[in-house]
This record gives structure tokens, sequence and C-alpha cells, in this order.
């Protein structure tokens, strides 16, 4: 079977989309349980993907923002001049906000190797980050935690990654995407939505809802199951999107998927990327026919009922995105990862192309996958040390939010803190290793505590602002 395509034995599954996602926005709390053993099923997350996505995108009723842009809901992560991490959780924004790379250790750039990639107008993509509000509240003390009986994130959690592109006179007038206005170089520009990354937690799926979507126009496949027949990819070159698989070749001049890193010029040199997996997924991957079936009917029910002549052109604009794909675990009870990520569920080899340029060559066989999980790591609540909160694997901006509230957090330590004696080294470093503190974020100094009180946590070293 050819990537991107659905086994004939799902042609006729439907999985529907709900007018009233549209008309009526809503945004769900838990994702369904539709199989008759009270279990949820590849179209149930992705239904309550699509759901999320459209309430995120629907009308704030504040101007032309959209529900995502709202401040006081969905914060946008701040950093200081020096890239420490800001107060994102104040009632101002001051600091920037954007950036064109992972180039510091604040998690705002493309995944993985820090890529910066251009669009074949020469403008640079920026990244920009969203959570939802109740971060701010959520204690960083396993003590805490511990007597509020807090293992993961809250039902309800959320982080928001968002790739933008400096939008031209006649691609604003065109109206084909989601529009963010922003001050750059003391300059009013309005960037274009060219992806967006998801994740939710919920109180039956603590590991988070991985889900991404991007623009139409924004790569061809590497290995197209038919012609790559768009002329206008924002980032490949007609003549390299033609030159099709052959061009992808890593000593092929177009250089698809090869990006140079951390780099901060507002132009440069477009970028040639193509798709290395259509919907994350390959023919041999664990239930590959049903996910494909499931994103692609999805994807043609979205389309049209966004073309119907009554919907709002607010929502209208819409039509010019699809889901990529979405990863969850189907026991929550068990940890992700491993070799062939037995407990993953979805598109296993999910990939953004424009916040994860270089990282598309996922490998199941591999200890790191390369998939979402593969960077944040769940684990499952059985584990003897099963907090997700004090590991700082499964989200890499919770840290950042408590440093720029100025507040102290403690962080899990992978080795048992015996005492007093043993602490300073473990926790605080000496002058050959970091230690638990500085090597979780280079903001972050151990304040001298440490406790065993929170057995979901393990041993925690308490950390504090280095500023």
């Amino acid at each position: 079977m050819l990537p991107g395509t659905a086994s004939a034995s799902y042609a006729s599954a439907q999985c529907s989309v709900d007018p009233a996602w549209i008309s009526s926005p809503s945004l769900p709390n838990e994702v369904k349980k539709s199989d008759a053993d009270g279990t949820s099923n590849f179209c149930d997350f992705y239904q309550f993907s699509t759901q999320t996505f459209l309430y995120l995108m629907s009308p704030a009723g504040q101007g032309d923002m959209r529900k995502f842009q709202v401040q006081a809901n969905y914060p946008v992560l701040e950093s200081n001049s020096d890239g420490s991490p800001a107060n994102s959780c104040d009632e101002s924004v001051a600091g920037p906000t954007l950036r064109t790379s992972l180039a510091k250790d604040m998690s705002t750039g493309q995944a993985g190797g820090g890529a910066t990639i251009y669009a074949q107008d020469g403008n640079v993509v920026y990244y920009d980050v969203r959570f939802n509000k109740s971060l701010c509240e959520l204690t960083g003390s396993a003590v805490e935690m511990n007597s509020q009986n807090i293992v993961n994130f809250p039902g309800g959690t959320m982080e928001l990654k968002f790739a933008w592109k400096k939008l031209s006179d006649s691609e604003i007038s065109g109206a084909t995407f989601v529009t963010q206005k922003q001050v750059i170089s003391d300059k009013a520009e309005t960037l274009g939505l060219v992806g967006m990354h998801i994740a939710v937690a919920t109180p039956n799926h603590p590991e988070f809802v991985w889900a991404t979507y991007e623009h139409k126009n924004n790569t061809p496949d590497c290995l197209p199951s038919n012609k790559n027949d768009n002329k206008n990819w924002m980032f490949s070159s007609e003549s390299c999107a033609n030159g099709l698989p052959d061009s992808s070749s890593t000593a092929d001049a177009c250089k698809f998927n090869q990006p140079e890193k951390n780099l901060t010029d507002p132009t440069g040199t477009p970028t040639n990327i193509c798709r290395v997996f259509p919907y994350g997924t390959w023919s041999g991957d664990h239930e590959a026919g049903e996910n494909l079936n499931d994103i692609t009917q999805q994807n043609a029910q979205l389309l049209a009922l966004l073309g119907e002549p009554g919907t709002a052109g607010s929502m209208k604009v819409l039509e010019n995105y699809f889901t990529v794909g979405a990863l969850w675990v189907t026991d929550i009870t068990k940890s992700s990862g491993g070799v062939g990520v037995p407990n993953e569920r979805g598109s296993l080899r999910l990939a953004n192309t424009v916040a994860e340029t270089d990282y598309q060559h996922v490998d199941l066989t591999s200890e790191f996958s390369g998939n979402c999980f593969g960077c944040h790591n769940y684990k499952g609540t059985s584990e003897a040390v099963s907090n997700n909160i004090t590991s700082q694997a499964l989200s890499h901006i919770f840290k950042d939010i408590k440093i720029g509230q100025g507040l102290d957090i403690d962080v899990t330590s992978s080795t048992v803190i015996a005492d007093n004696s043993k602490a300073a080294a473990i926790c605080g470093g000496d002058t050959k290793t970091k230690g638990v503190c500085a090597a979780s974020s280079k903001h972050l100094k151990w304040n001298g505590n440490w406790t065993n009180i929170n057995t979901s946590a393990g041993s925690v070293c308490g950390c504090t602002p280095s500023k």
C-alpha cells in the first residue's frame, strides 16, 4: 500500500465531522469511548483533535482574533532579551515571543536540532508557543503535589506551538491564511499560519493527545503517490518538486530537508522541504489502514463542510489546512517509547514539515523513535516514579513558565538522594558535572532543598531561577 492511502478494509468506515463543531464550536474535555468494549477507537481521537482545532480557530469575538489568540486564556510564552524565560503569566506581553530556531534553551523553535527554514519568497518561519492559563497556577512543588494528590498534568492542560510566515500583500488579500499581527524590527507585519501543534491532556489521557496541522501549500511528498502538480509550494521550488523522488537524495542540489541551523536573519535562501511520511504513517505500521482512513475521512469531510455556502468566512479559511495526524498511548499505565513503540497509537511517525523539518525520519526500530514521544517522554501510571510534572520530560515549557514567574520548581533526579551528604553533588553538581537543576535548564540553580516525600516524583531537587 502506498503511503497516504487507506486500505480497502476500511473504505466503508465513516469517521464523521459534526457540523456543529463549525457552526457552534465547543472544546471537548475527553476522548469518546465508542468501541463496544468501552475503549476509544482511532476515530474518537481524531474527532477529539478536529473539534479542539476548530474551537481554537473559531472567532473570539474580539476583532479578528481567534480563541487561541486571547491572551487571558492562552498566554504566549515570552522571553527576556537575553533568552531567559520572562513572566508569561502577567497581564502584559513585554518580552520577545517569536523565534527563528531553537537557538536557546527555551523550546519555542523547531523541534530537535534547531533548524531555521525560509519559504520560497525568502521569508523566515517564526515560531511561538501558547498554553492554557491554568498552568500559571499549577504548583511546581513535589511536596504540594503530594498533598493535592497530583501526579500528572490536569485534564484540560494544553500546549500549542505555531509556525508563521510573513505574508505579501497578495497573500494577505488572498485570505487563505489564519493571520496574526506582529511587530518585527519595529515594523508592523501580518504573519500567516503555516503549521500548528496541539497537545491536550484529558483525565483519561494524561500523556496528552498530540495532533499537528499544516497549510495545504506547504510541501510536496518526498515519494509522491501521484504527480506533485502544485506549482505554488511555499517550501519547495517547482523544479525540485517536479524532480521528486530523485531530487530528495541528500546529495542532490535541491537539498531537501537539510535546513541550516540557528539562523536569525529575517530573509535568506529558500529551503526545500518534502514530506517523508504522509500522515505520519507507513504501510507496515500498527493499524496503518485504520489510521490513514480516519485521517483522510476527517480531512475530506471537514473540507466539504467548510465549503458549504452557509459557512462563515472566518471558518472558511480553514479549507486551506489539513490534519497531518495525531499520536497517543493505548494504555496509560504503561510508558511511551521502546523499540517498536508498542504502547503508542495513531500516526507513529508523526512530524510537521515546517516545525520538525529535519526530524521526519522517524525510526521505530530505535530506542529513540524521533516522534512526539521520542522527545516528550510519558511515564505510565504503574511506574514507581511516575510523576510527569517533576520529570520535566513530558512538557518542555512548564519549567520555563515557572522560571518566568520567579517560582521554585522541583525536578526529579535519576539518582536516589539518600541523605544531605549526597544532595549537594546530585542537585548542585560540581566542577566536572552539572547537577540536576542546571542540567534541566541553564536558568536554574539548586536552592539547597531536596525531598523524597513524594513517591510518585522520586527524589527531587529544589531548583530556583538563577537570575
